[in-house]
C-alpha cells in the first residue's frame, strides 16, 4: 500500500519495497510483537532509560547514547509515529510527504518542523541528528554517510502487516524514550481495531481487490490484507505473495466483489468500469468501484485504522461504523 509502489517511488525508493509489504490477516497482538528488547551495554534491561541499544531491521546494532533531542525522520511512516511520541522541539527533520494532506494524517502536527524532499546525507548531517530514522529503500551510501559521522541510524525495513507496524511503534518508542505512551498507541490501535470488527461481526463478506492504475495488486503478506480482513471482507488476491502486476484476465478469474484504489488515482477506477475486457466481474457489473482517502489505505502507521474503517463503509454500507479517535 501506500500506495506502495507510489510511496517508494515518491521517496526514490527501490520498486519492491514499493509495496513494502508477514501479514497476520487478523487483529494484530502486540504481545505476539517480536519487540526488540533495549540494553545497556553491561546487557541490563533499560526500558526507556538511555543508554539503549538495539539490532535494527538491517542487522546493525544501533545505540543511542542519551535522550535524542534532535531527532531526524526520513519516512513517512516514521513521521506519522514520531510526531505522536515526542514533542516537536526534539524533532528536526521530517519528509515533506508529511505535509501534504494527500498522502499524510499528520499535516497539523509537523506544521514548522523542517522538511525535506530527498534523503540526503548532507541535509540529514547540518542538523546535527542525535537519532536517524531510515528505511532499507534509502539509498545504502546515504545510510553509510550518516552513520560514519557516528550518529545513530535505525533501518527499518518491515511495513508488511498491522503486527509490523505495531513493532515498530514500539521501536520508536524505545529508540527516543517513549516506551510507554507507544504501547498506549499500540494499544489505541488494537482497541480501535476490536470497535470494528464487532461492527461488521456477521456481515457477508465480500471478495475485494486493491488494484490500481499501475497494474499492481496487493496480495496476502500486506498491509491490506490486514485492513480488509478487519473491515470485514476478503481479500480477492490472497493467491498472491505480496505486491504483484496482475493482468485483466487474473482479474477476471479473481471476480471481486469490490474494487477499492486511493482517490489520487480514481479516475482509473471511470476507465477500468468501462473496461470491456472486465465486464463479467462482479465489482463491475455492480457497481462497486471506490476510491479511498490515499493517506488513510496506505498507512504504516497507527492511522492505518482509518483506512479500515474506510474500506469498512464502502464494502457495509448499511452498518453504521464507529467513530474512531486515533491518539496523537
Amino acid at each position: 500500500m501506500k500506495y506502495k509502489v507510489q510511496y517508494a517511488a515518491m521517496l526514490g525508493a527501490a520498486a519492491a519495497v514499493a509495496a513494502t509489504l508477514s501479514g497476520c490477516g487478523t487483529t494484530a497482538n502486540p504481545s505476539n510483537n517480536q519487540t526488540a528488547v533495549a540494553t545497556s551495554k553491561s546487557g541490563q534491561t533499560q526500558g526507556s532509560g538511555f543508554p539503549v541499544t538495539l539490532t535494527d531491521d538491517a542487522g546493525e546494532k544501533v545505540t543511542v547514547p542519551a535522550l535524542p533531542k534532535h531527532i531526524v525522520s526520513t519516512t513517512e511512516g516514521t513521521d506519522e509515529i514520531l510526531v505522536s511520541l515526542v514533542p516537536k522541539s526534539r524533532i528536526s527533520l521530517v519528509t515533506n510527504l508529511s505535509s501534504d494532506p494527500t498522502y499524510s494524517d499528520v499535516v497539523n502536527q509537523v506544521k514548522g518542523i523542517p522538511q525535506m524532499s530527498q534523503v540526503d546525507a548532507e541535509k540529514v548531517l547540518s542538523v546535527q541528528p542525535d537519532l536517524v530514522l531510515m528505511a532499507s529503500y534509502v539509498n545504502a551510501g546515504v545510510i553509510s554517510q550518516v552513520r560514519n559521522a557516528g550518529v545513530p541510524v535505525y533501518e527499518f525495513n518491515d511495513f508488511t502487516s498491522v503486527d509490523s507496524i505495531e513493532h515498530n511503534i514500539q521501536v520508536v518508542g524505545q529508540l527516543v524514550g517513549a516506551s510507554a505512551k507507544a504501547d498506549k498507541l499500540v494499544q489505541n490501535m488494537n482497541e480501535n481495531m476490536q470497535k470494528i470488527e464487532q461492527a461488521v461481526k456477521g456481515q457477508t463478506k465480500p471478495k475485494v481487490l486493491d488494484y490500481s492504475s499501475y497494474g499492481y495488486a496487493e496480495g496476502r503478506n500486506t498491509t491490506f490484507n490486514d485492513v480488509i480482513t478487519v473491515a470485514g471482507g476478503i481479500n480477492a488476491a490472497a493467491s498472491l505473495n505480496g505486491t504483484q502486476k496482475i493482468s485483466d484476465e487474473e482479474i477476471v478469474k479473481m471476480n471481486p466483489d469490490v474494487i477499492i484504489d486511493s482517490e489520487e488515482d480514481k479516475a482509473f477506477l471511470k476507465k477500468l468500469a468501462s473496461d470491456k475486457a472486465l465486464q463479467s466481474v462482479s465489482a463491475i457489473r455492480n457497481h462497486r468501484l471506490y476510491a479511498v482517502p490515499d493517506a488513510d489505505l496506505s498507512s504504516v502507521s497507527q492511522y492505518v485504522v482509518k483506512g479500515m474503517v474506510d474500506v469498512a463503509k464502502d464494502i457495509h454500507p448499511n452498518v453504521k461504523l464507529p467513530d474512531i479517535q486515533v491518539m496523537k
